[in-house]
């Protein structure tokens, strides 16, 4: 009589009038709830048995069967679909793909995923550095290609994720800087002359980040409480287009078209209960950075420029009630602000002519941004108020472990006020 298998052995039988034989074991369960099972078959019985047996050591030692057929491009684009697309703001799945089709791909794409040691993922962070990219990129790539491997892990295609095995690359210092007092002055008196100046009084004197600024609706503004404040509700974002017609049994799209944006049934691809207000064409307004409103109180110098701003652009078309837009009441998007923020520097005597063309190493409008931080530093206010005025989600940076009153921002905005001597 033929010896029983224990269990953990897994089950082995006979299919097709014995032509074939099937072996089948457990192998954990699916991130669903439902048993996952390996199954093996040979046109001999010894040859199941072998192939079983191989299945079992292979979950003794490693905790699960490995696939030794999915690679890891394979596996990168079946991730960025499945588990990227439904769950990623749309931003953020763009830059997931890049870093994919940039570095994870070239690098280790042809590498099974069962099989990545260690040292893949130095080879790949290696290749980011050897190409003269940041630090900030490789610890991206790094991050991204972890999240990736984390899911391997979870659905059976991995043992584990070689990444937890390998520190990740250390971010330097970023090279992000600030305007002096004296430079921030300088362009706030220059844009005081300008119609739409006060975009960039906000920029200096608020913290708002570019698309958090180009993208602020009227109904964000508050100027008639006693403590004027502007909403950070929204940011103006580039959503990226996706095919609406389908694939072939080819896989060819069925609009013959191979971007997206050409597609006569094109959409925007955005996640389920992705929040976001269409504009024109891929032009969005999305929820800001930290995924959440805040608000910025305005100091009376500025609070009183914008009375006069609204004022004085009341009749201008606003068909997205949006505050700054051009003069067809469209808005400004990322390059024309840039630029208007390089000749404001020129105006205000702090780049040279030549560093006006785009794609000059010039302070950008971050360094606005920055400006404000830092100003607000210098003169002694707690990091944590910052982090509530301009936004910062990384508690490194801002220490932000308690809400921070109004009354307490209030009073870091009228010291800003006071530092550069604005008045209403």
């Amino acid at each position: 009589m033929p010896r029983k298998r224990d269990s953990g052995d897994g089950g082995l039988y006979a299919i097709r009038g014995g032509k074939l034989y099937r072996g089948v074991i457990d192998d954990g369960f699916h991130p669903d709830g439902r048993r996952r099972q390996r199954v093996v078959t040979s046109k001999t019985k010894e040859g199941a048995r072998r192939k079983l047996d191989a299945i079992k050591k292979q979950i003794q030692q490693h905790g699960t069967a490995l696939d030794t057929k999915t690679t890891l491009e394979q596996w990168a684009t079946h991730w960025l679909e499945t588990v990227g697309k439904p769950t990623l703001k749309p931003n953020t799945l763009l830059s997931y793909e890049s870093v994919s089709r940039n570095w994870i791909v070239p690098t280790i794409g042809a590498k099974k995923v069962s099989f990545l040691k260690p040292s893949d993922v130095r080879i790949m962070t290696k290749a980011v550095a050897d190409a003269g990219r940041t630090s900030a990129t490789a610890r991206k790539a790094y991050q991204v290609l972890s999240l990736m491997l984390e899911s391997a892990r979870v659905e059976g295609i991995a043992a584990r994720n070689v990444c937890e095995d390998v520190s990740a690359p250390v971010q330097g210092e970023s090279n992000r800087g600030a305007l002096s007092t004296d430079a921030a002055l300088s362009v706030l008196k220059v844009a005081a002359e300008h119609d739409d100046g006060t975009r960039w009084w906000v920029a200096l004197l608020s913290g708002l980040r570019q698309g958090e600024r180009i993208g602020a609706r009227l109904d964000s503004l508050d100027l008639d409480s006693e403590q004027p404040t502007i909403g950070v509700e929204w940011a103006l974002s580039e959503v990226p287009f996706e095919h609406g017609c389908g694939r072939t049994e080819d896989g060819i799209w069925r609009c013959g078209k191979t971007r997206a944006g050409s597609c006569s049934n094109r959409r925007l691809r955005i996640p389920d209960g992705f929040e976001y207000q269409q504009l024109n064409g891929r032009l969005c307004l999305i929820r800001p950075k930290s995924g959440k409103p805040r608000y910025v109180p305005l100091m009376p110098a500025l609070a009183e420029a914008l009375r006069r701003y609204l004022i004085k652009t009341a009749d201008r078309p606003n068909p997205y009630g949006l505050i700054w837009r051009k003069a067809n009441g469209e808005p400004y998007l990322w390059g024309e602000d840039e630029q208007t923020w390089r000749d404001l520097l020129f105006e205000a005597g702090i780049i040279a002519e030549d560093q006006r063309a785009p794609g000059s190493p010039v302070p950008t409008t971050h360094w606005a941004r920055h400006t404000t931080a830092t100003v607000l530093m210098e003169l002694g206010v707690d990091a944590k108020i910052i982090g509530e005025i301009v936004g910062h989600q990384s508690e490194a940076v801002t220490r932000r472990y308690q809400h921070v009153s109004s009354a307490a921002a209030r009073e870091a905005m009228d010291k800003l006020g006071s530092h550069f001597a604005l008045r209403a």
